[in-house]
């Protein structure tokens, strides 16, 4: 994937969720799946475990954002990757 495109993806994410730290709302999304009841992301630093730990505090994202994640992932990542899964 060209990394420009995916500079370019980040800034929209960035711009729909209103933050310029995407970690916890990654993790958050890994946990609105049902089939996930954990996850196990790395830090180094007592302030980046602190990070991860809001993660579970976050609401839920709204299905508006959820369908503006998709329509990210579908205009800039799903052409160039989606058919290597």
């Amino acid at each position: 994937m060209d990394y420009e495109l995916g500079l370019t993806a980040v800034a929209e994410l960035k711009a729909l969720l209103g933050t310029e730290n995407l970690i916890p709302y990654a993790l958050r999304w890994i946990l609105m799946h049902d089939a996930v009841s954990v996850v196990i992301p790395g830090a180094s630093k007592t302030a980046q475990v602190l990070q991860n730990v809001k993660a579970a505090e976050l609401p839920d994202l709204t299905p508006e954002q959820m369908a503006g994640v998709k329509a990210i992932y579908d205009k800039y990542i799903r052409p160039t990757v989606h058919h290597l899964w």
